[in-house]
């Protein structure tokens, strides 16, 4: 998304209905693909043990582990980068907002703690990350829910309910959204996972039929065999349906564009449609075929995942004080000024951060037994 943010900052949005300008706008398509992945990553180990897989993580190191990934890495990008080069909100009375993750979901906070533009309040990007924070929060419950679920039905018919509930949910949240409620304005909304339960409803799907399934591709129902089988071919579709989006909507990012009902539900279809192209070869193919597969594989793109969290909370504001904060704001100066120095930061907050605290254990306090 570094792409698309140093578009946006350095003037290059206003291009308009230019080919350029609608390329790079609807790669916010990666949005959607991220909580797709998000959801399938988390959901597939609470699952596993349904097949014989291993047992499902206790509720408790869930939490842990998902705090000690989010938490810490951004309390540091928040705190630095309002020191210098000084957003606003986080030294102010609602700081707490902030370093909770809530302040989109508090609007009225965030409005008394932000002077001057706005993006410069807080870290405009973490609105994702508010999404995924209200995902946590739930995704146990859903887990424990769909778990009765499977005590009371065979392998097949469990698979089956659980995937109806799943396509009922992904369809009430879109039908919420566009029912004459305002729902899309209002933030408790379009910042939880109740306004994005499509794009991660395609994840909690694609993790239960990856459980009942896995990579045995002489089980798996004909349709997706047919997809896991052709990773070039589910790229190309994937290819297609990007454009698709790119020729048939107003180039203005998903989350500030005033699209009618009917375009809000025609890109969401389409680009839960990119990332099940992308992901299903991936999750229920051979590893060890196809270029696509060889090409995640990379050494250096492997790197980049593993630093890709601390990039995603620099880059923004660093790409914002190049472009306005400089006399050269054309795109090609702010992109790469904004990855040369993020990408260091994000390689410490990596190695000193992020990776010392999921390796770290916390000791289990009791009594020794005696010998």
């Amino acid at each position: 998304m570094v792409i698309v943010h140093s578009w946006l900052f350095s003037g290059r949005f206003g291009d308009g209905e230019g080919l350029a300008n609608r390329l790079v706008v609807r790669l916010d398509t990666m949005v959607a693909l991220f909580f797709m992945l998000s959801a399938f990553l988390l959901y597939r180990p609470m699952i596993a043990y349904r097949t014989g897989g291993p047992a499902r993580p206790k509720v408790r190191h869930f939490a842990r582990r998902r705090f000690l990934r989010i938490y810490p890495a951004y309390w540091l990008a928040l705190t630095v980068l309002a020191i210098y080069p000084g957003i606003s909100g986080p030294f102010t009375d609602h700081w707490w907002s902030f370093y909770s993750l809530a302040q989109y979901l508090i609007p009225v906070a965030t409005s008394k703690s932000c002077t001057g533009p706005g993006y410069n309040c807080g870290l405009l990007q973490s609105w994702t990350l508010t999404v995924e924070m209200t995902f946590y929060i739930m995704l146990p419950f859903f887990a424990a829910g769909t778990a009765w679920i499977a005590r009371r039905f065979t392998d097949s018919r469990w698979m089956r309910v659980e995937l109806g509930l799943i396509a009922a949910l992904a369809a009430t949240s879109l039908v919420l959204a566009v029912l004459p409620l305002g729902l899309r304005e209002k933030s408790w909304f379009l910042f939880s996972f109740a306004a994005h339960f499509d794009w991660l409803g395609v994840g909690l799907a694609m993790a239960v039929l990856s459980v009942v399934y896995g990579r045995r591709e002489e089980s798996l129902p004909g349709w997706l065999r047919f997809l896991a089988s052709r990773p070039s071919l589910c790229w190309s579709g994937a290819l297609a349906m990007y454009l698709i989006s790119v020729f048939a909507f107003r180039p203005v990012p998903l989350t500030v564009a005033p699209f009618t009902n009917l375009e809000y539900l025609a890109v969401h279809f389409i680009q839960c449609a990119v990332g099940i192209f992308l992901v299903v070869p991936v999750a229920f193919g051979n590893p060890n075929l196809g270029w696509p597969r060889r090409f995640l594989a990379s050494p250096w793109l492997i790197g980049l995942g593993l630093v890709s969290y601390g990039f995603y909370l620099w880059q923004v504001t660093i790409g914002i004080e190049l472009a306005y904060g400089s006399g050269d704001n054309s795109f090609l100066p702010v992109l790469i000024g904004t990855t040369l120095i993020t990408l260091p930061l994000a390689i410490g907050s990596y190695y000193l951060i992020e990776r010392p605290l999921m390796l770290w254990k916390p000791r289990r306090r009791g009594r020794r037994r005696q010998g």
